[in-house]
């Protein structure tokens, strides 16, 4: 058995003994005597639990001291349940104990978030690297690093990129792709249309339900925010040649480096990369219409939004694939 799984089972064996003595605690609870009630069980759920936690779970894997405070606080919402008030046995005083302690605990973990933040921002001038290695600080797990990398990305670009050059390294040639296959007009069709749609349909709802309407028009504005901070992603992150290395991007959705030594060919269709497996292959093409395909001698780690995967061919739909094509082959064979 690895260390992952075994981990994985620890944490599961865990929160389900947790879960166990949280029941247990709130079931027995008008079986006990009122005065070891109210010390024993805030007691338990407040510190022993989340001590347990911490012992078995949070320092094996290295994880932020933040993921405690949750327990701590459903100790306290189960410990109020259990007795029936918020003043009984010694919860009040306990709690008064813990909130400087979480308190504390908050700011020194903020404090790492910041320092790996700037870190981060000192060592790469791309943004989706910085959030990376900020959520790889958080969970210490590449897959949940990446999804919460790009919410925060899609944000960035979104609100914060319009003044900003694209992300293009010294040296490198870039070729962009935002506007292959009229994605880009598809997106300025959808920016007039959102408005008017957003309006309309809260409109509608609310004849039914006011909290309805706030719901569905809340996720229409994050809806439009997604395809917003993704169309501007597309823009500051063109694919590009460097010397040495080849990097192809798709918006926030995938992120590729090749060595130039590492490519046996490049092509413009799917059926010219020959004769390889689906898992082999990922088309990041507008519509999965690619129009350039990279195929490397062997399998090549690729960053997508779900975490990491290694193929040997990538399509992507660029504004100008033929002079791409032509700058790689001079490249690979100068």
């Amino acid at each position: 058995m690895d260390a992952a799984r075994r981990q994985r089972l620890s944490l599961i064996g865990f929160c389900l003994l947790g879960l166990a003595l949280y029941t247990y605690g709130a079931v027995s609870a008008p079986y006990i005597p009122s005065r070891i009630e109210g010390i024993a069980l805030p007691l338990d759920f407040m510190i022993g639990i989340p001590l347990g936690f911490y012992l078995l779970v949070v320092r094996p894997r290295k994880l932020t001291l933040l993921s405690v405070i949750p327990v701590i606080w459903v100790g306290y919402g189960l410990s109020v349940f259990a007795l029936g008030s918020a003043d009984a046995g010694v919860l009040p005083y306990l709690f008064a104990a813990l909130v400087p302690f979480e308190i504390a605990i908050a700011v020194k973990e903020c404090l790492k978030v910041g320092n790996a933040y700037k870190s981060a921002r000192k060592a790469s001038a791309d943004p989706m690297v910085w959030f990376k290695e900020t959520m790889l600080y958080l969970v210490r797990k590449d897959a949940p690093a990446n999804m919460a990398a790009a919410e925060l990305s899609v944000w960035y670009y979104a609100l914060l990129s319009w003044r900003k050059r694209p992300y293009v390294l010294p040296g490198e040639s870039a070729f962009s792709y935002h506007n292959a296959g009229g994605y880009m007009s598809m997106m300025l069709g959808l920016a007039l249309a959102f408005p008017v749609e957003i309006i309309a349909v809260h409109l509608l709802v609310s004849q039914w339900s006011v909290i309805a309407a706030c719901v569905v028009t809340a996720l229409s504005i994050y809806a439009a925010v997604w395809l917003i901070g993704d169309a501007r992603a597309r823009v500051m992150r063109p694919a590009a040649i460097g010397t040495g290395c080849v990097r192809l991007e798709c918006g926030i959705q995938m992120e590729a480096v090749i060595p130039l030594s590492d490519i046996e060919k490049v092509c413009l269709s799917e059926s010219d990369t020959g004769v390889l497996d689906k898992a082999d292959k990922l088309n990041y093409g507008t519509f999965y219409q690619a129009n350039v395909w990279v195929v490397a001698n062997r399998s090549v780690e690729v960053r997508t939004m779900l975490g990491k995967k290694r193929v040997r061919a990538i399509g992507l739909s660029l504004d100008d694939p033929q002079m791409f094509v032509q700058a790689i082959r001079e490249n690979v064979n100068p």
